[in-house]
């Protein structure tokens, strides 16, 4: 019997710090100019927005794809149009550190 980890119960101070950059900026923004405010590292950016989605805090608004390509097929950070919170990470972020 193989033994799952626990999901941690708090995010990471990256996942948080993105959080709380988006949720400043009126809880939407596009890809360059987020990552251009933050000044993350790409790697570190990923990690924290596949943590927030996992969480669903955020909500990943993708461009299209192109016609042909399959739906379940990897996407890249590029393919990224926009990162929206959601109401329940809105929620939890005010639970969990309290407003700003």
């Amino acid at each position: 019997m193989t033994e799952v980890p626990f999901a941690s119960p708090e995010p990471s101070g990256a996942a948080c710090y993105v959080f709380a950059y988006l949720r400043r900026r009126g809880g939407s923004q596009r890809l360059s100019p987020l990552l251009s405010g933050l000044g993350m590292d790409e790697r570190v950016f990923a990690d924290a927005v596949n943590e927030l989605n996992e969480r669903y805090w955020i909500d990943i608004v993708w461009h299209k794809a192109k016609p042909g390509t399959p739906d379940d097929a990897p996407r890249s950070l590029r393919d990224i149009y926009r990162l929206c919170t959601t109401r329940f990470g809105r929620q939890r972020y005010r639970t969990t550190w309290g407003a700003d």
